[in-house]
């Protein structure tokens, strides 16, 4: 009787262990610098590291950050936002790696706003974008790394949207936009600065490449300035507007190659070793409302396109 006692108590406790289930993920969670990635993540129980936080955190859901302290490097693998307003996010990337990977779902959304992302010189990538449906980044920094700032290449459609970001002393591109396969990719970068992107090595502060997809690839540049980079803005087998923006000090300021159609409008090339060029079958055609003047050479538009 006893023994047949103990197999029903141990089968009982069983079921019951059995029946409690995993901690439920949050749709908001919030990370400090006095966090433990060991908390639940809650306002007053906060995580460590957006890493830690991003466990926590349910499909859909949302990182606050609530002070000013370094969390990451992080990789991101379903929908999620992070969110630093009035503070200071850093996310340093580890030595020859990125600080901010993403190989997200086919339909998820990444919000990244108020990042300040580090490579001091010894990580590869600031924003790694391998898969996701789309990324919107918002008053972010990328600066300091030793190949690309923000590197979006995609193998299936996907969208990138920027703005009020700061993409600078990347050493070889500021951002790069090259999907691979069959993707339809299109992209709109607005009030970003890329500053000293590739100033010698041949880089960009802006690089727009189609040449591994047999999708169509659509970005525009509007209200942003490329400085001091090797080249300001360059395109390849893809279609870019570039609107109302400042391309200056660069060693080309706008360049059209491999197939690329590139529209300029209303923008200032200036203080460059080439204003703007179009070569290896690229067309640069001008809205006929440029400043191009004050470069070494200034080059010329492959045509004018006339206002509508």
């Amino acid at each position: 009787m006893r023994k047949w006692a103990l197999q029903i108590t141990l089968t009982v406790m069983s079921i019951v262990l059995h029946a409690v289930p995993a901690q439920a993920q949050a749709a908001r969670t919030f990370v400090s610098a006095q966090g433990l990635d060991t908390n639940p993540c809650s306002v007053t129980a906060p995580c460590r590291t957006f890493q830690g936080a991003f466990g926590m955190t349910a499909a859909g859901g949302e990182i606050n950050v609530l002070n000013s302290a370094g969390y990451g490097p992080i990789t991101i693998t379903k929908a999620i936002s992070i969110i630093a307003d009035g503070v200071t996010a850093g996310v340093l990337g580890p030595s020859g790696g990125a600080a901010l990977t993403i190989n997200a779902g086919p339909s998820d959304v990444i919000n990244l706003r108020g990042l300040d992302i580090e490579g001091e010189g010894a990580a590869a990538v600031g924003i790694q974008f391998n898969s996701g449906q789309t990324l919107n980044l918002q008053k972010t920094t990328v600066r300091g790394f030793s190949n690309i700032g923000i590197n979006f290449v995609p193998n299936a459609n996907a969208s990138i949207f920027v703005s009020d970001t700061l993409v600078a002393n990347n050493a070889t591109y500021g951002i790069y936009v090259g999907p691979s396969g069959s993707a339809a990719v299109n992209g709109v970068f607005t009030h970003v600065l890329a500053n000293q992107n590739g100033a010698a090595s041949n880089g960009m502060g802006f690089l727009i490449y189609g040449g591994s997809s047999t999708g169509s690839l659509n970005v525009t540049v509007a209200d942003s300035v490329a400085a001091s980079n090797y080249y300001g803005i360059g395109a390849a087998s893809s279609s870019v507007m570039v609107r109302n923006s400042t391309i200056s000090n660069n060693a080309v300021g706008v360049r059209a190659a491999q197939s690329a159609t590139v529209l300029v409008g209303q923008s200032t090339l200036t203080g460059n070793g080439t204003g703007w060029q179009a070569t290896n079958g690229g067309v640069l055609n001008s809205y006929a409302n440029n400043n191009v003047n004050g470069n070494a050479t200034n080059g010329a538009a492959s045509g004018t396109i006339a206002l509508q």
